[in-house]
């Protein structure tokens, strides 16, 4: 008896046009380069407001949670201050009136330790800024506004509507 062998298998023909360009072209490496950059950006804004950090005792962070109080007198100049501080990715958990209305220059205190308090000093051209620790406080420092509040580094464009 004897036994036929199977035909074998042919793999199927490709031809160079069935198939598709690996590298790629011009426009699609722009769109992918173009794509990245704009992924970091995004990603940039994202971060950007939390540039003001706090690390807790057991290592948590969370944003420097900050305290206004007005010591010039100037009514809704805390306000102002909160909203752009806000806008800065600062948590603002207060803003008031100081204990008096006598401030010449703006002072910012650090009121726990582990704080981003000089870095915002800094940045917002805050002249003074002092170490005053307290145990049990929620605010992590405190501005107070002075005479010189123009000089810091805030966007008072809402400043016309704050007479005295």
């Amino acid at each position: 008896m004897s036994r036929k062998k199977a035909p074998a298998k042919r793999k199927k023909a490709t031809s160079r046009r069935g198939r598709k360009k690996a590298g790629g072209g011009f426009a699609q490496k722009l769109l992918v380069g173009f794509s990245g950059a704009l992924l970091v950006l995004c990603a940039a804004s994202i971060t950007s407001g939390f540039f003001f950090r706090h690390t807790g005792v057991g290592g948590e962070e969370h944003p420097l949670r900050i305290e206004v109080l007005n010591g010039t007198g100037i009514s809704g100049l805390a306000h102002t201050a909160k909203r752009e501080l806000l806008r800065l990715g600062v948590d603002v958990i207060d803003a008031g009136n100081a204990d008096h209305f006598g401030y010449e220059e703006s002072v910012l205190i650090a009121r726990k330790e582990g704080t981003d308090v000089e870095e915002v000093g800094r940045r917002l051209g805050c002249k003074h800024v002092i170490e005053q620790l307290r145990d049990g406080t929620l605010e992590d420092a405190t501005l107070i506004l002075g005479a010189d509040y123009a000089d810091l580094r805030l966007d008072w464009t809402t400043e016309s509507s704050l007479k005295e």
